[in-house]
């Protein structure tokens, strides 16, 4: 069950910077033991699921991402058959939240919440993954000045950068595809009274937390504390999965 996963011990750390104020305020998490994928989920991945007839099966979907995938008529992702982007071994994208969250659960799995992926990225130590150095386009793909160098964007395998590696061995963290997360948007982390595996959920049709940047975001969304939201209906190629299993 926890193969290719990384081990995540309980832990105590610090989440969120003061550099802008939907990362605020700083406060320490403990967090309970937990694994989370060593990387984004593929395509090669997400092909089981497909061709196991996820999309088919009921019991993967909440009542509104049922409801979601039949009004729309959906059976795979968005750029499923788009060779700038399905690739093996490129990460899947194309994905609302409400297949991200089916795919977790027909992995035995659930997608993490923003203190598990944040802890993953940066050990509430580091700036980037890698650590503080300044970021440059040999350690991550994304786009200076949001600006993409070339007009047909794709994304990369997630093993093509190793910099792009965090504390505890997790590949593809900043940059290419940004990571789905369990919580909806909140403007900062007032709402967190006990620190202790906190989570924010308001209503499933309610924007959703993602994390890790994009091959369209510039340098700043590469920081391990960055922060940003889109309606779970979007399928748009900025935003991909990474899954875990709780152990409590």
């Amino acid at each position: 069950m926890f193969t290719n996963m990384a081990k995540i011990d309980a832990v105590a750390y610090s989440m969120g910077s003061e550099k802008y104020r939907n990362e605020r305020p700083v406060r320490i998490v403990n967090l309970s033991s937990y694994y989370i994928d060593l990387a984004p989920v593929t395509n090669l991945r997400y092909k089981r699921f497909v061709d196991c007839h996820g999309y088919e099966k009921r019991e993967y979907w909440t009542d509104a991402g049922w409801n979601f995938i039949l009004s729309k008529n959906i059976a795979f992702p968005l750029y499923w058959h788009d060779p700038s982007w399905n690739h093996p071994y490129q990460p899947v994208t194309g994905v609302s939240w409400w297949e991200a969250l089916a795919f977790a659960r027909f992995d035995g799995k659930t997608l993490p919440t923003e203190a598990q992926w944040e802890y993953m990225a940066g050990g509430g130590v580091n700036i980037y993954p890698w650590g503080d150095a300044e970021p440059n386009p040999s350690m991550a793909n994304y786009a200076e000045g949001c600006e993409p160098r070339e007009l047909k964007r794709r994304s990369t395998e997630v093993d093509r950068y190793i910099q792009s590696r965090s504390h505890c061995g997790c590949w593809d963290v900043a940059g290419n595809v940004s990571e789905w997360c369990l919580d909806n948007s909140s403007k900062n982390y007032d709402w967190d009274n006990s620190g202790r595996d906190p989570v924010y959920l308001t209503a499933e049709g309610d924007a959703h937390m993602v994390r890790g940047g994009s091959g369209l975001h510039d340098d700043e969304y590469l920081r391990t504390t960055s922060r940003d939201y889109y309606s779970p209906s979007l399928r748009d190629n900025i935003v991909g999965l990474r899954c875990v299993s709780n152990l409590t």
